[in-house]
């Protein structure tokens, strides 16, 4: 349970991109075992693709990698080595279909998180990714030297060319678009947002009982949810025979949207926590499939104050 609460540093989530297959076919096959280099054959392959879709606006680098700008905010931050960034992406084979072969909405926090530069993601996706700002679109072509060389990963095979759709996020934002959209499904009207973006949802309100103060032992019952389609419970106490669990309120043993959260409630009340990921557990995330920039929501019980 500690775990979960604690401030320590975690796990860091990495991505497992998979690559893409040539659309055209072309003066030499792929799995030509004669042919060392394909920068040729990926390049004919990149150049047919360009054509049959009409873009014209893809600014080929000195790499090799063909960046095809969507969206771009210019006055926006840009991304910079060595700082953590959150994307959305799609990956896409280079057939008829247009197949998606990876994507964030098939994972459970659709938010990836890397740090660029520091070789924790294929190279064409990670330079790709440095030519933006929060909040550009763009569409990357990789060379296979810059996606998985002459490794087949999974289905995909070996000197495959990649395709990827991505957008880098303005995490706050997407947060709260996240909390507020869970509120609208549901029909809630009542979730109070806190100036640090912590909403508030009260269930049961004791006004006239005590509300906790600094040093104070404070005994909660929990259940803590992922932002998902289902909800997915990652911790209750109910995993835990039902246990409460006990923290000296303002010492900051626990996240900080959890404690805020605490600090709006009295003994006996029962409320939700909606908390944006920086009041979580940030770009670090945390074991039990609390990916980095993940939202969490709680459903809270105050069961005593001493």
């Amino acid at each position: 349970m500690k775990s979960y609460f604690s401030a320590a540093l975690t796990r860091l989530f990495l991505l497992t991109l998979l690559a893409s297959a040539g659309l055209f076919t072309t003066a030499c096959k792929k799995d030509d075992p004669e042919i060392a280099d394909y920068s040729a054959v990926d390049q004919e392959t990149i150049t047919n693709y360009l054509a049959a879709n009409n873009i014209t606006t893809s600014q080929k680098q000195p790499s090799g990698l063909q960046f095809i700008p969507v969206r771009t905010n210019a006055n926006a931050p840009k991304v910079t080595a060595g700082t953590s960034v959150a994307v959305l992406y799609t990956g896409h084979l280079l057939d008829a279909a247009g197949t998606v072969f990876d994507a964030s909405a098939k994972h459970t926090n659709p938010l990836l998180t890397f740090v660029p530069g520091a070789n924790q993601i294929i190279a064409g996706f990670d330079e790709g990714v440095s030519l933006m700002h929060v909040g550009d679109k763009a569409e990357f072509l990789l060379p296979s030297a810059l996606g998985y060389g002459t490794k087949a990963v999974g289905s995909i095979p070996a000197n495959s060319v990649l395709r990827f759709e991505v957008e880098v996020v303005d995490v706050p934002t997407y947060d709260d678009n996240l909390i507020t959209t869970y509120l609208g499904t549901k029909s809630i009207t009542t979730a109070q947002k806190q100036a640090s973006g912590l909403y508030f949802l009260p269930v049961t309100t004791n006004a006239s009982a005590v509300r906790p103060a600094i040093g104070n032992t404070v005994t909660v019952l929990y259940t803590g949810h992922l932002f998902d389609a289902t909800g997915t419970v990652f911790d209750a106490s109910s995993l835990h025979n039902n246990a409460p669990i006990s923290f000296t309120f303002g010492r900051g043993q626990l996240i900080t949207g959890f404690e805020e959260g605490i600090a709006l409630m009295h003994k006996g009340d029962k409320a939700e926590l909606m908390l944006p990921s920086a009041l979580a557990y940030g770009v670090q995330g945390s074991s039990g499939g609390i990916t980095p920039n993940s939202a969490l929501r709680f459903e809270v019980e105050v069961v005593d104050i001493k």
